[in-house]
């Protein structure tokens, strides 16, 4: 957790979707001060995206994060994902959902509320 699904309609050279990968997990941590280890992207290719979509990125965090925090997020994969794939801003679309905490494991554990993550990793 959290989950990042990234769409797009054709298949991307692997080079750039480890730039993604690195991207998204980079963004994510620094917002969210979460552990790079939660951090899991998937891709899904061939895609019937809508004709101003280049690129559409799901994610789905941990509720509890503020609305800033969610804009900041979406606005930093908006930049960094359309520097990336020589994209606009604009043509990359960020939707993030929020699913509790409890609904979620890592290693077999429930993982730990927003801010509660070094508790949790005591005990690992």
């Amino acid at each position: 957790m959290p989950l990042y699904t990234v769409s797009t309609r054709k298949s991307l050279p692997t080079n750039t979707k480890e730039k993604i990968v690195k991207a998204i997990t980079k963004v994510h941590c620094d917002i969210t001060e979460a552990i790079p280890e939660f951090v899991q992207v998937v891709f899904s290719e061939g895609v019937p995206l809508t004709r101003r979509v280049d690129l559409h990125l799901l994610g789905s965090i941990r509720s509890g994060r503020s609305d800033d925090t969610k804009s900041h997020l979406s606005y930093s994969f908006k930049q960094t994902l359309s520097q990336i794939t020589l994209s606009t801003p604009e043509r990359v679309e960020c939707i993030l959902s929020d699913v509790p905490a409890s609904w979620v494991m890592e290693g077999g554990r429930i993982l730990p509320e927003p801010g509660d993550e070094d508790a949790w990793l005591a005990l690992a």
